[in-house]
């Protein structure tokens, strides 16, 4: 019988009972396993070496949403807007920097794991959007097109140019044109960055800047495709 793939998690770093702790919100997890995955939480540990020998368990690794990153990362000040209360964060931009420059693990990234999939990419961030509240905040729905083909597209069955409905749960968001190997494969109709994706047909690198693991529509497909090509690539490394 064929193992399922192993997919490691970011967890999220705080204080709980006035302890520090790794936290992983449950979703996440349950979306992993429910399309076919194991999820395995990566702990928040800002050691280089032992951040690159956990990936070697690893046939995918899954970048969670959270907290506002520093905007030190991109090289600006910060809005004083921005939530930057995230502990440990240099853990997620390590992680994310090898996940793009060294590795071919396939990656996905929601919400704040797809900016820091732009950010370690060399992009920048919106740090504030004029329309966050009215727009993006609170679990919100609007509409979103796909702009170019690419892991969405094929996974969700929506052509360029046509429409899905997204959740937002989000203030800041990914300025497309700053990407290096990056490119937008979706957008808001008010130009937001609603989606990121490596141009490689073989190996899955997408952030998606709206919750999935939140929709039961679109789940099965975004993370049945992911965990499609987790397994791919955990056969391809056995042979």
């Amino acid at each position: 019988m064929k193992k399922q793939p192993v997919i490691l998690l970011n967890a999220a770093f705080d204080t709980y009972n006035n302890r520090e702790c790794n936290i992983l919100i449950g979703q996440y997890a349950e979306r992993v396993a429910a399309a076919g995955g194991i999820p395995l939480i990566l702990p928040v540990i800002e050691n280089r070496e032992l951040i690159v020998s956990s990936l070697t368990a690893a046939d995918g690794v899954l970048l969670i949403g959270g907290k506002d990153y520093p905007a030190e990362f991109f090289g600006e000040t910060t809005h004083p807007a921005a939530d930057i209360t995230r502990k440990r964060p240099r853990y997620d931009l390590w992680l994310s920097q090898y996940l793009l420059q060294d590795s071919t693990l396939p990656v996905l990234g929601i919400c704040a794991g797809c900016q820091m999939l732009a950010i370690a990419d060399g992009g920048k961030l919106c740090q504030h959007l004029p329309n966050a509240d009215e727009y993006h905040r609170n679990g919100k729905f609007h509409s979103a097109a796909i702009c170019a083909d690419g892991w969405l597209s094929r996974s969700l069955g929506v052509a360029p140019g046509r429409e899905f409905t997204v959740n937002s749960f989000h203030h800041q968001a990914v300025l497309g044109k700053s990407l290096q190997q990056l490119q937008v494969t979706a957008c808001a109709a008010d130009g937001t960055v609603e989606a990121i994706e490596l141009p490689d047909k073989h190996r899955m690198v997408m952030g998606v800047q709206f919750h999935p693991e939140r929709m039961d529509d679109l789940a099965p497909a975004i993370f049945g495709a992911f965990i499609a090509n987790a397994a791919a690539y955990r056969s391809s490394r056995r042979d």
